[in-house]
């Protein structure tokens, strides 16, 4: 079998060439004809040999194409790893720009102070100029995660209605009040704190 590869490498005449050639038939009638069946058995040979040049010429052209792409795809990476090499860093870009506002003569931080001072820009505009700025100045403020450890003492009392009568229901209860040193005293109201 014969690679793409191989044919790349050689021309297709180069090919036909190499190919083992067998001596001719020289078998014919008295009358100088071929007999038909050395006819026939030529030109399927010379079928055969059509067929395999035809698709060794079709498996190159489609190899050439598949070459072609694959070198195209290449090249694009190339270029794009090129631009990436040669790309300004953040900082570079910063003093670009920086030098770009000395030549011009501008500064943009006193060029949005002096719209925050006219009153005919619109308030909106101006908070949000005056929140852009802020962010330059003042510090954002983080959330931040608290954990601590509350301990304390409940007690939970059951009832069973289906003992009480109504006539106990309506009777006042004396319930105990645990005196834990005063550690609750943030949930106390204002009176029952002046009560104590």
């Amino acid at each position: 079998m014969i690679s793409v590869i191989d044919l790349t490498l050689c021309s297709l005449f180069d090919l036909h060439r190499a190919v083992p050639t067998k001596k001719l038939d020289g078998r014919s009638y008295a009358a100088g004809k071929k007999p038909k069946q050395v006819v026939k058995q030529q030109n399927a040979k010379r079928t055969r040999c059509h067929r395999k040049r035809m698709k060794a010429e079709e498996d190159m052209k489609s190899a050439q194409k598949e070459l072609a792409k694959v070198e195209k795809n290449l090249t694009i990476k190339q270029q794009f790893m090129q631009m990436m090499s040669e790309a300004p860093t953040p900082a570079q870009q910063r003093k670009a720009l920086l030098a770009l506002f000395a030549d011009k003569g501008i500064n943009p931080i006193e060029e949005l102070m002096s719209f925050t001072a006219n009153d005919e820009v619109p308030l909106k505009e101006r908070i949000s100029i005056w929140k852009e700025l802020a962010s330059y100045t003042q510090p954002k403020l983080k959330s931040i995660d608290v954990q601590q450890n509350i301990t304390g003492e409940m007690k939970i009392m059951t009832v069973d209605y289906s003992k009480v009568s109504k006539a106990d229901l309506a009777t006042e209860v004396d319930a105990e009040v645990l005196d834990n040193g005063g550690g609750y005293g943030e949930f106390l109201s204002e009176e029952e704190k002046n009560e104590s």
